[in-house]
């Protein structure tokens, strides 16, 4: 199929308020990008937080910066020596531009996995910070990869969810609506001192709570960057960079994503 009719076969699919897209092996290999741009998560940030940006420019990498700690008033200086969202106006800011770098890993259980990770330089307890959310996707009865679910960085662990229990996204929709089910892009929420990525918001202790307790981190919908907007390769980020406690840079993390079994 080429680009133009796949394009006008999913966006028919969109119209019509379907499930999911779904692709077939001649996609992945024609029409790449496109798939890639199609699995994106949308990212969701709180005000005040670290925003996330650049990995590296022209080549050289970027150094993070001293971790901003957890106490109040804390909450007010996360975002000390990191990139600006831009100016808030209330739940649903579009934020500035920044990549998101994908991979891509067949497992040996028979899944795909796209990863899409981000960079931050610092969280509330060290220098540059790693998070990501790979979708996971599974062959169905006529050799279409479908999306399954997603795993999402839940320091120091993982968390897995089926995609039908996600809040997605699609063309049309408002940014701050999380009703939809079964479409294209996750919605995703960085929680505000530990970068931790979940599948919902939470606000119930207060935009200052810096718990550790992972269900009770604070995370809304301030600013919003849909990753499809910036995407890089994750090769472009050397492996062997030094990213501190920091361990799950691109690369390091297709190595290690199959070792994750949701089901």
């Amino acid at each position: 199929m080429s680009a133009k009719l796949l394009s006008l076969s999913l966006l028919a699919f969109a119209k019509l308020g379907l499930a999911a897209h779904e692709y077939s092996d001649n996609d992945w290999a024609n029409n790449h990008d496109y798939v890639i741009k199609d699995l994106a998560p949308i990212w969701f940030f709180s005000d005040g937080a670290c925003y996330p940006q650049a990995a590296e420019i022209n080549g050289q990498q970027t150094n993070g910066n001293g971790a901003s700690g957890c106490g109040v008033p804390a909450g007010s200086h996360l975002d000390s020596g990191c990139q600006s969202p831009g100016q808030w106006r209330g739940a649903g800011t579009q934020g500035t531009s920044f990549p998101t770098y994908w991979t891509t890993t067949d497992c040996n259980d028979g899944t795909r996995r796209v990863c899409y990770d981000i960079y931050f330089r610092h969280d509330s307890g060290h220098e540059s910070d790693w998070e990501y959310a790979c979708v996971v996707l599974s062959r169905d009865r006529n050799g279409l990869w479908f999306r399954n679910g997603i795993i999402l960085e839940e320091d120091p662990n993982q968390a897995y969810i089926s995609w039908g229990d996600l809040e997605t996204w699609d063309n049309g929709q408002s940014f701050t609506d999380g009703s939809k089910r079964n479409g294209n892009h996750a919605m995703i929420y960085s929680a505000k001192f530990h970068h931790t990525m979940f599948a919902h918001q939470y606000t119930g202790l207060g935009k200052n709570n810096c718990a550790t307790t992972v269900s009770e981190m604070f995370r809304n919908n301030d600013f919003y960057w849909p990753a499809a907007n910036n995407l890089q390769p994750g090769t472009n980020i050397p492996r062997n960079w030094n990213w501190g406690k920091a361990a799950s840079n691109p690369q390091a993390l297709a190595s290690s994503v199959c070792g994750y079994h949701p089901f």
